[in-house]
């Protein structure tokens, strides 16, 4: 077959036309190519939903609602944590009151209820009901009326013999009666003997007053028996003390749990158990030489 030169002239003006739009098209499609690609490669979670809709301009829309999500996210996370600082601030501040003066009510905390009705707290007591927050407040006010000596009711003093529950009596020996009859004796003077908490004159009987003698061993273990009814009674009053503060969902100092307890006392027309103070030996004066 003979190409004249307008025919192969022809041909060649095809043939690079044909060229330039092959690399048109080329270079159009390369961006969108490596586009789809980094979408597709840049993480599975939000490349691959973005990379599939890059035709609809999907892509940008998909990564804009995944930012925003995780961003809210991140404010949450900011709010709890400003949240629970604030809470720890508050219960260092309630702990540092300065001491002696009146409980704030975030203090207090669940002894708010210390100005509960009377009815209420005697309805606990004559139920022998102390469980709760009225129950704790009806155990100790029953605890400091008993440890105070105040006069208790039927109900009062059922409850408190249950709570102090059964206790074996109080026995002083006859050998520490008798000793303690005899602690003083001189020659001469009389001696006495005890069995089964009975008293008799054993020596130099011509001046014994075996009466007077009986009374004192009588009332020796009475008072034996009421120092331990006494060390009970004080011990619960302390065990409900310590319950308070044992149950109290407010952190306080010492000085301020202190105030706390006197402030419940007072609110329940008690008195607190004062300490006792040990006495100082009196200063020895020095001797002159």
């Amino acid at each position: 077959m003979t190409f004249t030169p307008a025919k192969l002239l022809k041909v060649a003006c095809f043939t690079v036309a044909s060229l330039g739009a092959v690399a048109f098209v080329t270079a159009m499609a390369m961006p969108d190519a490596a586009y789809a690609k980094n979408g597709n490669g840049g993480g599975n979670g939000g490349g691959k939903g973005g990379g599939k809709s890059a035709d609809k301009g999907g892509n940008g829309k998909s990564v804009g609602k995944a930012g925003g999500k995780g961003g809210s996210a991140k404010k949450s996370a900011k709010r709890k944590t400003a949240a629970k600082s604030t809470k720890i601030v508050k219960k260092t501040t309630a702990a540092s009151a300065v001491p002696g003066e009146p409980l704030h009510p975030s203090e207090l905390g669940k002894w708010n209820a210390k100005n509960a009705n009377q009815a209420a707290l005697d309805a606990h007591i004559r139920n022998q009901n102390f469980n709760g927050t009225i129950g704790a407040l009806s155990q100790y006010q029953l605890a400091a009326k008993a440890a105070a000596g105040e006069e208790l009711t039927e109900d009062e003093q059922a409850a408190l013999d249950s709570l102090l529950g059964e206790r074996e009596p109080v026995e002083v020996s006859d050998q520490e009666l008798e000793d303690m009859l005899n602690s003083d004796t001189v020659e001469g003077d009389p001696e006495y003997s005890v069995e089964g908490g009975v008293v008799s004159c054993s020596a130099n009987c011509d001046d014994a007053d075996v009466e007077a003698a009986q009374s004192i061993a009588d009332a020796a273990a009475e008072s034996a028996q009421d120092e331990a009814d006494q060390a009970a009674l004080d011990d619960l009053l302390s065990d409900s003390e310590a319950r308070i503060v044992d149950e109290s969902n407010k952190e306080l100092s010492p000085e301020r749990t202190e105030d706390l307890l006197d402030e419940l006392a007072s609110a329940l027309g008690v008195t607190r158990a004062l300490p006792v103070e040990e006495e100082e030996a009196p200063a020895e004066e020095p001797v002159a030489e």
